[in-house]
């Protein structure tokens, strides 16, 4: 682990829970010697300020940047483009210095990728882009729901792109000295798989909650909801913005666990019109242990994250 500030200035894009949770344990870990953030919330960036997480913000990205040795983007992934071209243009004319690093908290990463060497190519500027990704979260957000342990004993991936490895490396150790497990995968391999863990089970959490919602008797149905509609439910009341970038950013592969989800719905349809026990028990009891030992996963996660 460090024992000195692995940056100078660090300006955060986006001031939501991941934002602000990085910066609070970016902070707490002295990696850092000062935080500036851009955010289209005025009343936020005041709070920020109000209770010492940032030293400076604006709503203009080109207002925070000078001085810079780090940028990490945290915003809703359709959103990165123009951010791209701003620090490419932003390093051309001077005013972002050439090593410094830019990141990312996104949860799709070939669209991301692809934005930043869009800009890129149009200004002929290397931003120093490692992507990464912090599989944590949760349905609160803003500000005042930061946590600094939020990212403790959970996943980060790293998406080595066109980053010398020095500035991936440099990434590598800021989130190790937050306390997350980092790993490294290609972007079209961690689309994949958010694609089944993440994504697709909150677009189906949705669907449920909607077709609740739109039921006449929505309200007697939502009051004697049981424990399992609140459980799957839960991560439906996440940021609808954020969500919605992210299933048309990773279209395809949500598309392609769509339809193996669908085939598995109509086999269960098909076994439950034609009263297939045997196939119903066994489709379950594989789904049980799966989730056991998922369950025991967690507990040991959980157990690390106590010791620290």
């Amino acid at each position: 682990m460090t024992t000195k500030p692995l940056f100078n200035k660090t300006a955060i894009i986006g001031l939501g829970l991941i934002g602000a949770s990085l910066a609070t344990a970016m902070l707490d870990k002295k990696l850092t010697h000062e935080i500036v953030a851009c955010d289209d919330n005025a009343d936020t960036l005041k709070t920020a300020q109000e209770i010492g997480l940032i030293s400076h913000g604006s709503s203009m990205l080109t207002d925070v940047l000078q001085g810079c040795d780090l940028v990490v983007i945290c915003v809703p992934v359709q959103a990165v483009l123009p951010i791209f071209r701003t620090l490419a243009h932003a390093k051309k004319s001077g005013l972002l210095a050439d090593d410094c690093i830019v990141s990312d908290v996104c949860s799709t990463k070939m669209n991301v990728i692809t934005a930043c060497n869009t800009a890129q190519d149009e200004t002929g500027i290397d931003l120093n882009f490692a992507p990464a990704h912090p599989i944590a979260g949760a349905e609160r957000s803003g500000v005042l729901s930061r946590k600094a342990d939020l990212f403790v004993n959970h996943a980060l991936i790293i998406c080595p792109n066109q980053a010398d490895d020095i500035y991936t490396n440099k990434i590598i150790d800021l989130w190790q000295n937050i306390g997350a497990v980092v790993s490294l995968m290609t972007p079209q391999k961690h689309d994949e798989i958010l694609s089944l863990t993440s994504h697709l089970p909150h677009l189906l959490s949705y669907a449920l909650t909607y077709q609740l919602a739109k039921d006449d008797e929505n309200l007697n149905i939502f009051r004697y909801a049981a424990g399992g509609f609140r459980d799957f439910s839960r991560i439906s009341a996440s940021s609808p913005i954020m969500w919605h970038d992210i299933f048309l950013a990773n279209k395809q592969a949500v598309l392609q666990g769509l339809d193996d989800y669908q085939a598995i719905l109509n086999q269960l349809k098909s076994d439950i019109e034609n009263d297939n026990s045997q196939k119903l028990l066994e489709t379950f009891e594989i789904a049980k242990n799966a989730r056991e030992y998922f369950g025991r996963l967690l507990i040991e996660k959980e157990q690390l994250k106590s010791d620290k």
